[in-house]
């Protein structure tokens, strides 16, 4: 063969060489992207999928109708008039109404005395509201609305007493729920009449939450709740003993 059919003068350009790196370039991107965004769906899919079994699991549906079956009492049903939602800018809680003036009751850690404040009555109602008394060591906090002209319904306190074994109502805003009503009982007074264990099942937005005998009289206010469940626990509450105290100062 002859030297002729060669040119060794000449060589291939180099985008020959390169012609394929960024079509691989652009594919290993794609490829990339698509393994991103795979694992978010993912991760938003597990997300949801606990948010789903924490607030509609089955112990959620019983107690809505566990309070379905309550409120067709019609003194209970009259008693939510008294309890509101108290709103801030990192979440919410419950509380009731003590005075006709619009002094609500609820825990000093619901109520943010440094921001805003919203209280939302079972009507619907939205009024902004001002922390006046706090108390963080008993965590307890008294609120105003502002509400000229307008008259509230409060709920009766309790006689100090003891209320060991009593059968107890408390209605509150658990989770993503409103106004929901459960039943429990008295179930240890701890110390001296420091505090009050419960049985009724306590979940996140509770605090602050009235603690009702049978008359419709306040015992106590949920404050916190017991640690052996994930999602719920036995209730823990402040009992009257040491709120009206804090009522009178």
């Amino acid at each position: 063969m002859s030297n002729d059919s060669f040119n060794y003068d000449e060589e291939p350009p180099l985008s020959d060489f390169l012609e394929d790196e960024p079509k691989k370039e652009k594919k290993g991107r794609r490829r990339f992207f698509q393994i991103i965004a795979l694992l978010v769906a993912l991760a938003l899919f597990v997300q949801t999928v606990s948010f789903l079994f924490e607030h509609y699991s089955l112990n959620a549906w019983q107690f809505i109708q566990e309070s379905d079956s309550l409120f067709k009492d019609e003194a209970i049903e009259a008693w939510q008039s008294s309890v509101v939602v108290v709103e801030t800018n990192s979440g919410h809680g419950t509380g009731f109404f003590v005075s006709e003036k619009g002094e609500v009751l609820t825990n000093h850690h619901v109520s943010d005395e440094q921001g805003p404040l919203w209280v939302v009555t079972a009507d619907g109602k939205r009024y902004s509201a001002q922390s006046i008394i706090h108390d963080t060591e008993k965590d307890l906090a008294l609120v105003r609305v502002d509400a000229e002209n307008e008259s509230f319904q409060p709920l009766r306190l309790a006689e100090p007493t003891s209320f060991l074994n009593e059968r107890v109502i408390v209605i509150g805003h658990p989770q993503t729920h409103s106004f929901i009503a459960n039943e429990g009982h008295v179930s240890e007074e701890i110390g001296s009449y420091q505090r009050l264990s419960i049985t009724n099942d306590v979940y996140p937005g509770h605090s602050g939450s009235p603690v009702l005998s049978q008359e419709g009289e306040v015992i106590g206010i949920i404050y916190a709740r017991s640690l052996e469940e994930r999602t719920h626990g036995e209730g823990l509450a402040i009992p009257i003993q040491q709120v009206l105290p804090f009522l009178d100062h």
